[in-house]
């Protein structure tokens, strides 16, 4: 049996680029799992990332601190295909170019409905959907491939593609699956177990790593 921890990326910036590197919040909430699992014993034998800067910062600042002084720190292997949608994209798509929120809240509001509009296949000139959902489930393969059996491996994405990622799993629809995307905590972490044959979720967007007193101004979505 091996175990594939799929965490979302930790707090990044809103860029007008829409590729996002992380906050000082971001860096320290990717520490605070790479020391939580060091103090319960667990140990990854790899470390991938999607492709985008956001991803491979989280990767890379989990990795630094999870080896701790006595190791270098693990290899973070990049997994093209796991890459977030454009969703300054999307909302240009479904609002046009003057509907680009300027605040975390007014992206909220304005991604939503770009988001069910994506999803009911209704957006032009952007990546379709299906397209999208296709090369997620091709990248966690290949990360669960490469993990091998008996082995454990963390996967840092993004909500939506880390939760597209894992829709098989789950049972759940289109719509079901943007509702859950949206309450996804940065770096909350997600279980896969595999025997090979079978993958089953063992548990959700989870965050015990950051429920400590000290650690609760850390807990944040976007």
């Amino acid at each position: 049996m091996s175990r594939i921890f799929l965490v979302r990326h930790g707090q990044a910036s809103l860029e007008s680029s829409g590729a996002g590197h992380l906050t000082p919040t971001g860096v320290r909430q990717c520490e605070a799992l790479a020391q939580h699992w060091h103090a319960i014993g667990r140990r990854m034998d790899f470390v991938f990332a999607g492709t985008l800067p956001r991803q491979l910062e989280s990767a890379e600042a989990f990795a630094r601190v999870a080896a701790g002084e006595a190791e270098a720190a693990a290899t973070v292997r990049r997994l093209p295909g796991m890459e977030e949608y454009d969703h300054l994209a999307l909302i240009a798509a479904h609002a046009g170019p003057a509907a680009i929120p300027r605040d975390a809240r007014e992206l909220h509001g304005r991604l939503v409905p770009a988001l069910q509009a994506w999803i009911a296949d209704r957006l032009d000139g952007v990546e379709r959907f299906a397209d999208f959902r296709t090369h997620c489930h091709a990248a966690l393969a290949a990360a669960i491939r490469m993990t091998g059996r008996g082995r454990q491996g963390v996967l840092f994405g993004s909500a939506g593609s880390l939760a597209v990622a894992m829709q098989p799993f789950l049972g759940v629809g289109d719509h079901d699956l943007l509702r859950l995307k949206l309450a996804f905590y940065n770096t909350g972490v997600s279980c896969l177990l595999s025997d090979g044959h079978r993958v089953t979720i063992e548990s959700v967007n989870a965050i015990a790593h950051l429920e400590r007193p000290e650690l609760l101004p850390l807990i944040t979505h976007r």
